[in-house]
């Protein structure tokens, strides 16, 4: 079946039925603001904060006010001062020479000889000196719940889309469901079965994509009718379920890859609305693939053959 019949044919099964998806669409929303409030909360950017004890700022410039209170009339004093001592000093060290000569020196001003100093007034400094003190946020032990988070965030969400596939399954089979009565069929009744399945499909994705990746999409296509199966067939169990999905998809990956990727730009309208346009694009896509995989059950219907003859009627 051409994809365009397909979405069309999905689009006139969700009449009637939005308002059954309604509070099971809303949940990525939901979950998208409870992640970012988490990580918001849990990392915190580091702040520099400036240590007031070690500032010595405040001293300094009360130090520097009082040296310069009279600073004009310490300058003369200083500058007097030192002439006055150095000519004294200069005139007693040369009368006590012993090669002084008072014929030499006679009627000489000794004042005329001295070496009056031109040395710049020495000024009060003050030099601020301010140490900051940078706290940190401690991020180990954050980075390792928000680890922990993650995983569980990943494991709801792997649980929540077979929760989508099973309701479905029930909106095109004409039944009525809806957040409560999902949960409890998936969870509840079936989820040793469904829990199990959808763990196994995820290591097993998980391993295969550890070789350049590749191998891991593969698998990801080839399992990715266990939770359509189990609702199918109560009577599956997970790898049997697995097993099944590996053989109905052989021949359909390629097709159910471009299928999936056909619907990229209504799941980018989903991110960047907040996960508000879920509320349209889930059942959309819920219901258009599980008429992409009711066609694969119809085209391979050899394969339940035995089960129709053992009394089965569950495809």
């Amino acid at each position: 079946m051409i994809r365009s019949e397909l979405k069309k044919k999905a689009q006139k099964h969700l009449h009637g039925y939005y308002g059954n998806w309604s509070l099971l669409a809303i949940i990525p929303s939901v979950a998208l603001f409870i992640y970012f409030f988490f990580i918001m909360i849990l990392v915190q950017v580091p702040e520099n904060t400036v240590n007031q004890s070690n500032n010595y700022q405040s001293w300094q410039d009360d130090y520097s006010a009082k040296s310069n209170r009279s600073n004009t009339e310490y300058q003369k004093g200083y500058d007097d001062g030192y002439f006055d001592g150095y000519d004294e000093g200069y005139d007693d060290g040369l009368y006590q020479e012993e090669d002084y000569d008072e014929d030499v020196y006679d009627g000489k001003n000794l004042d005329s000889i001295s070496y009056k100093s031109s040395l710049s007034p020495v000024k009060n400094t003050t030099r601020t000196v301010t140490y900051t003190q940078t706290t940190t946020v401690e991020t180990r032990f954050s980075g390792f719940f928000a680890f922990l988070f993650g995983l569980l965030l990943l494991l709801v969400t792997i649980l929540y889309r077979g929760m989508v596939q099973w309701a479905a399954i029930d909106n095109v089979e004409g039944r009525k469901f809806n957040l409560k009565s999902i949960f409890t069929t998936f969870i509840s009744e079936n989820g040793k079965r469904t829990v199990s399945a959808n763990l196994l499909v995820t290591l097993y994705v998980f391993l295969w994509s550890l070789l350049f990746m590749i191998p891991g999409v593969i698998k990801q296509l080839s399992y990715s009718m266990t939770n359509y199966l189990l609702k199918k067939d109560p009577e599956l169990t997970p790898k049997e379920a697995m097993a099944l999905s590996q053989a109905l998809m052989q021949g359909y990956k390629l097709e159910y890859f471009i299928f999936s990727y056909s619907f990229a730009l209504w799941q980018f309208a989903t991110f960047f609305s907040f996960g508000l346009a879920s509320v349209y694009v889930i059942p959309y896509y819920g219901v258009s693939e599980v008429l992409f995989f009711d066609q694969i059950i119809a085209e391979k219907h050899h394969l339940f053959s035995q089960e129709k003859e053992a009394g089965f009627a569950d495809f």
